[in-house]
């Protein structure tokens, strides 16, 4: 069975802030900070291989006072030395290029197949003006953006800005524009998230990060909707993809469901052959 992972992060010390350092130090360990310092393209292939992953989606993250910045040209050319792992750009608002050029910019030069943006580290609404010019861009385009939703550890969040029904109006006016939101508003909006799939039809969820044990109560409708959840693991806060994939291929739905959350649906939104 085919799986594509659409959530994996990869950068450099460099890139990450100290208050982020920190934390995964105390969290995860010392050792995961060095691997995002040693690692290779070869050498993520080799995990994915590893783990049963056919290809990753690799994220880039502007969010200077939360997380920190791993630009958009760091993640394209680490993606460009292998056709396994696909980049996905973010969108610097501090920067002088409006965030329509960043979009064009991203995907007609550096490659990227989607936008991914978090709203509770930039501390803004998804639907700030500065923003729709760059929906625009992406509807035309023809490539999704990707929300980060619900709760986060990390110092300097705001969970406010994290609201799946925060999306409603994106939704609506850019109707052509797949959106997806990243960890399905865990856990404070589960209900809602799913209300948006019923709602939108170019809504989706990605279910990292979610207790997947319990998804099929925290999302009763999945066999309903099984065109619009899509598999993540939220490397490397999830290190073992392998036993994610398998909580996932024991849910009690029929086998084209589970091929659907595993391959095609990411691979539809990615423009790849399902």
């Amino acid at each position: 069975m085919k799986v594509l992972d659409i959530h994996i992060h990869v950068g450099r010390r460099e890139h990450l802030t100290p208050s982020l350092i920190s934390f995964l130090e105390e969290e995860m360990g010392p050792a995961t900070v060095e691997l995002a310092q040693q690692l290779t393209p070869d050498a993520l292939v080799d995990l994915l291989d590893a783990h049963g992953v056919r290809l990753g989606v690799i994220l880039a993250e502007y969010s200077p006072r939360t997380t920190g910045v791993i630009p958009n040209e760091f993640v394209s050319e680490f993606c460009r030395q292998t056709d396994r792992i696909i980049p996905f750009a973010s969108i610097d608002l501090e920067s002088d290029a409006p965030p329509a050029d960043q979009t064009e910019k991203a995907v007609k030069q550096l490659g990227c197949k989607g936008i991914k943006l978090l709203p509770s580290y930039t501390r803004l609404y998804p639907d700030d003006p500065r923003l729709l010019p760059a929906y625009e861009v992406a509807q035309g385009l023809g490539i999704p953006i990707m929300f980060h939703t619900g709760t986060s550890v990390f110092p300097g969040s705001r969970i406010r800005y994290a609201n799946p029904l925060l999306l409603d109006d994106i939704a609506e006016d850019f109707p052509r524009l797949n959106l997806v939101m990243c960890h399905g508003g865990r856990p404070f909006w589960y209900k809602e998230a799913e209300w948006m799939l019923r709602r939108h039809k170019n809504m989706h969820i990605d279910i990292s990060g979610i207790p997947l044990r319990k998804l099929p109560e925290l999302f009763p409708k999945v066999e309903a909707f099984r065109d619009r959840y899509i598999f993540g693991s939220d490397w490397p806060t999830r290190p073992n993809i392998a036993d994610y994939v398998g909580e996932v291929t024991r849910f009690p739905y029929t086998a084209e469901t589970i091929q659907a959350i595993l391959w095609d649906n990411g691979a539809r939104l990615l423009g790849l052959e399902s």
